[in-house]
Protein backbone atom coordinates (compact mmCIF):
# COMPACT_ATOMS: atom_id res chain seq x y z
CA UNK A 1 0.00 0.00 0.00
CA UNK A 2 1.49 3.27 -1.16
CA UNK A 3 2.70 5.35 1.74
CA UNK A 4 0.28 8.47 2.69
CA UNK A 5 2.05 11.51 1.88
CA UNK A 6 0.22 13.79 4.14
CA UNK A 7 -2.49 13.80 7.29
CA UNK A 8 -5.08 15.38 5.04
CA UNK A 9 -4.52 12.97 1.86
CA UNK A 10 -8.24 11.52 3.31
CA UNK A 11 -9.91 15.03 2.81
CA UNK A 12 -10.84 16.99 -0.63
CA UNK A 13 -13.18 19.81 1.34
CA UNK A 14 -10.36 21.30 3.22
CA UNK A 15 -11.85 24.61 1.61
CA UNK A 16 -14.95 24.19 3.52
CA UNK A 17 -13.28 24.99 7.34
CA UNK A 18 -13.85 27.86 8.33
CA UNK A 19 -10.59 29.83 10.18
CA UNK A 20 -12.41 30.87 12.77
CA UNK A 21 -13.71 27.39 13.76
CA UNK A 22 -9.84 26.45 13.68
CA UNK A 23 -8.72 29.26 15.97
CA UNK A 24 -11.17 28.49 18.56
CA UNK A 25 -9.12 25.31 19.12
CA UNK A 26 -5.83 27.04 19.63
CA UNK A 27 -4.82 28.87 22.84
CA UNK A 28 -4.12 31.83 23.08
CA UNK A 29 -6.41 32.34 19.88
CA UNK A 30 -4.69 33.57 16.82
CA UNK A 31 -5.51 36.29 14.67
CA UNK A 32 -7.73 35.39 11.90
CA UNK A 33 -5.69 36.63 9.42
CA UNK A 34 -2.93 34.10 10.40
CA UNK A 35 -4.77 31.29 10.56
CA UNK A 36 -6.63 32.20 7.10
CA UNK A 37 -3.22 32.34 5.62
CA UNK A 38 -1.92 28.58 7.49
CA UNK A 39 -4.93 26.81 6.14
CA UNK A 40 -4.73 28.49 2.46
CA UNK A 41 -1.14 27.00 2.16
CA UNK A 42 -2.15 23.48 3.52
CA UNK A 43 -4.87 23.66 1.21
CA UNK A 44 -2.11 24.23 -1.56
CA UNK A 45 0.25 22.11 -0.15
CA UNK A 46 -1.34 19.67 1.96
CA UNK A 47 2.30 17.43 2.17
CA UNK A 48 4.13 20.37 4.18
CA UNK A 49 5.13 19.22 7.40
CA UNK A 50 4.80 21.40 10.42
CA UNK A 51 7.88 22.68 11.35
CA UNK A 52 7.19 24.18 15.09
CA UNK A 53 5.19 23.24 17.82
CA UNK A 54 2.41 26.16 16.92
CA UNK A 55 2.25 24.37 13.63
CA UNK A 56 1.52 20.99 14.81
CA UNK A 57 -1.15 22.76 17.05
CA UNK A 58 -2.27 24.05 14.23
CA UNK A 59 -2.56 20.70 12.26
CA UNK A 60 -4.60 18.98 14.92
CA UNK A 61 -7.24 21.91 15.13
CA UNK A 62 -7.55 21.73 11.42
CA UNK A 63 -7.99 18.04 11.49
CA UNK A 64 -10.86 18.32 14.59
CA UNK A 65 -12.76 20.42 11.56
CA UNK A 66 -11.99 18.23 8.58
CA UNK A 67 -13.35 15.56 11.12
CA UNK A 68 -16.55 17.47 11.39
CA UNK A 69 -17.38 17.95 8.49
CA UNK A 70 -16.42 14.29 6.97
CA UNK A 71 -18.18 12.74 9.74
CA UNK A 72 -21.89 11.59 10.27
CA UNK A 73 -24.18 14.47 9.78
CA UNK A 74 -26.68 15.40 13.16
CA UNK A 75 -30.27 15.44 12.63
CA UNK A 76 -30.41 12.88 9.20
CA UNK A 77 -32.63 10.40 9.32
CA UNK A 78 -31.03 6.47 9.49
CA UNK A 79 -31.61 6.07 5.57
CA UNK A 80 -30.21 9.28 4.57
CA UNK A 81 -26.92 8.88 2.31
CA UNK A 82 -25.88 11.56 4.14
CA UNK A 83 -24.97 9.38 7.10
CA UNK A 84 -24.07 6.09 7.58
CA UNK A 85 -24.82 3.63 10.72
CA UNK A 86 -22.71 0.99 9.38
CA UNK A 87 -19.61 1.99 8.82
CA UNK A 88 -19.52 3.64 5.12
CA UNK A 89 -18.13 6.72 7.44
CA UNK A 90 -14.34 6.17 7.50
CA UNK A 91 -13.75 7.55 11.13
CA UNK A 92 -17.19 6.09 13.08
CA UNK A 93 -19.29 3.69 13.06
CA UNK A 94 -22.56 4.30 15.40
CA UNK A 95 -24.11 0.67 15.48
CA UNK A 96 -20.89 -0.87 16.76
CA UNK A 97 -19.99 2.24 19.05
CA UNK A 98 -16.47 2.87 16.93
CA UNK A 99 -13.94 5.41 16.54
CA UNK A 100 -12.14 4.41 13.58
CA UNK A 101 -8.68 6.24 13.18
CA UNK A 102 -6.73 5.79 10.10
CA UNK A 103 -3.18 3.87 11.45
CA UNK A 104 -1.56 5.89 8.77
CA UNK A 105 -2.36 9.84 11.02
CA UNK A 106 0.48 7.99 12.97
CA UNK A 107 3.09 9.05 10.76
CA UNK A 108 2.40 12.23 11.20
CA UNK A 109 0.61 12.53 15.08
CA UNK A 110 2.88 9.95 16.74
CA UNK A 111 1.23 9.99 20.06
CA UNK A 112 -1.53 7.97 20.07
CA UNK A 113 -3.69 9.69 22.96
CA UNK A 114 -3.51 12.87 21.72
CA UNK A 115 -4.58 11.40 18.27
CA UNK A 116 -7.81 10.19 19.99
CA UNK A 117 -8.80 13.09 21.50
CA UNK A 118 -8.57 14.89 18.27
CA UNK A 119 -11.58 11.88 17.36
CA UNK A 120 -13.35 12.80 20.43
CA UNK A 121 -13.47 16.69 20.04
CA UNK A 122 -14.55 16.27 16.47
CA UNK A 123 -17.20 13.15 16.68
CA UNK A 124 -18.02 12.57 20.23
CA UNK A 125 -17.92 15.24 22.36
CA UNK A 126 -20.59 17.49 21.00
CA UNK A 127 -22.96 14.77 19.55
CA UNK A 128 -26.15 14.09 20.39
CA UNK A 129 -26.44 10.44 22.25
CA UNK A 130 -29.41 8.23 20.73
CA UNK A 131 -28.93 6.01 23.97
CA UNK A 132 -27.01 5.46 27.02
CA UNK A 133 -24.87 2.87 25.03
CA UNK A 134 -22.88 5.78 23.38
CA UNK A 135 -20.84 6.67 26.53
CA UNK A 136 -18.63 3.41 25.51
CA UNK A 137 -16.50 3.25 22.23
CA UNK A 138 -13.83 1.27 21.33
CA UNK A 139 -11.49 2.73 19.47
CA UNK A 140 -9.55 0.92 16.44
CA UNK A 141 -6.68 1.79 14.38
CA UNK A 142 -7.57 0.97 10.54
CA UNK A 143 -5.10 -0.65 8.26
CA UNK A 144 -4.84 -3.59 6.02
CA UNK A 145 -5.32 -5.56 9.82
CA UNK A 146 -7.53 -3.52 12.02
CA UNK A 147 -6.12 -3.37 15.62
CA UNK A 148 -8.39 -2.71 18.66
CA UNK A 149 -6.36 -0.02 21.32
CA UNK A 150 -8.57 0.57 23.62
CA UNK A 151 -11.58 2.36 24.71
CA UNK A 152 -13.42 5.63 25.99
CA UNK A 153 -15.56 6.15 28.62
CA UNK A 154 -17.99 9.52 28.61
CA UNK A 155 -19.13 10.23 31.59
CA UNK A 156 -22.08 13.01 32.12
CA UNK A 157 -21.96 14.82 34.74
CA UNK A 158 -25.13 16.69 35.60
CA UNK A 159 -22.90 20.15 37.38
CA UNK A 160 -20.11 21.21 37.84
CA UNK A 161 -19.53 19.31 41.00
CA UNK A 162 -19.77 16.22 39.05
CA UNK A 163 -16.94 13.47 40.14
CA UNK A 164 -15.89 10.13 38.90
CA UNK A 165 -14.43 8.19 41.12
CA UNK A 166 -12.86 4.27 39.28
CA UNK A 167 -10.88 1.33 40.11
CA UNK A 168 -8.32 -0.55 37.13
CA UNK A 169 -6.26 -3.23 38.29
CA UNK A 170 -6.05 -2.18 41.61
CA UNK A 171 -5.52 1.02 40.94
CA UNK A 172 -7.72 4.55 42.19
CA UNK A 173 -8.48 7.15 40.17
CA UNK A 174 -10.91 10.26 40.00
CA UNK A 175 -11.69 12.57 37.12
CA UNK A 176 -13.55 15.91 37.90
CA UNK A 177 -16.22 17.47 35.38
CA UNK A 178 -14.38 19.33 32.58
CA UNK A 179 -11.15 17.22 32.35
CA UNK A 180 -9.77 14.35 30.27
CA UNK A 181 -7.43 11.65 31.17
CA UNK A 182 -6.04 8.60 29.82
CA UNK A 183 -5.86 5.26 32.69
CA UNK A 184 -3.80 2.73 30.82
CA UNK A 185 -4.74 -0.71 30.67
CA UNK A 186 -2.75 -2.71 27.92
CA UNK A 187 -4.80 -5.85 28.32
CA UNK A 188 -7.43 -7.58 25.65
CA UNK A 189 -10.20 -7.21 28.24
CA UNK A 190 -9.88 -4.61 31.19
CA UNK A 191 -12.22 -4.46 33.83
CA UNK A 192 -13.28 -0.88 35.39
CA UNK A 193 -15.36 -0.23 38.50
CA UNK A 194 -16.99 2.96 38.85
CA UNK A 195 -19.26 5.22 41.18
CA UNK A 196 -20.04 8.77 40.01
CA UNK A 197 -21.40 11.79 42.22
CA UNK A 198 -23.96 14.27 40.03
CA UNK A 199 -23.55 12.11 37.05
CA UNK A 200 -23.65 8.54 35.13
CA UNK A 201 -22.13 6.30 32.71
CA UNK A 202 -24.03 3.81 30.88
CA UNK A 203 -27.18 4.77 32.74
CA UNK A 204 -26.11 4.24 36.20
CA UNK A 205 -24.17 5.89 39.11
CA UNK A 206 -21.72 3.09 39.86
CA UNK A 207 -21.50 -0.09 37.95
CA UNK A 208 -18.51 -2.34 36.99
CA UNK A 209 -17.86 -3.06 33.26
CA UNK A 210 -15.20 -4.37 30.87
CA UNK A 211 -14.14 -2.64 28.50
CA UNK A 212 -11.43 -2.99 25.68
CA UNK A 213 -7.89 -2.21 26.49
CA UNK A 214 -4.81 -1.94 24.08
CA UNK A 215 -1.74 0.42 23.30
CA UNK A 216 -4.08 3.38 23.88
CA UNK A 217 -5.60 2.09 27.61
CA UNK A 218 -8.73 3.80 28.26
CA UNK A 219 -9.77 7.10 27.85
CA UNK A 220 -12.12 8.73 30.48
CA UNK A 221 -13.81 12.04 28.91
CA UNK A 222 -15.59 14.10 31.59
CA UNK A 223 -15.90 17.07 29.30
CA UNK A 224 -19.65 16.62 28.17
CA UNK A 225 -22.74 17.45 30.20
Amino acid sequence: MPKLSSLFDSFDNLDQILPEAVASWLKPVPAIPQVENYLANKILYPQTLPQTEFDMQMDLAILREALKINGPKPGLGENSPENSLLGDNPFLNIVLRKVLIPAKFLNFTPNLAVLTQVFIDALLLDRRKEDTFEDLWTVVLINDTDEIVGSIMMAQFNNNDGVMDLKLLGKNYRITKGNIIVVPCSANRCEIAYKLQNGHVLGKNENAVEVYGGNLGIVIDGRSL
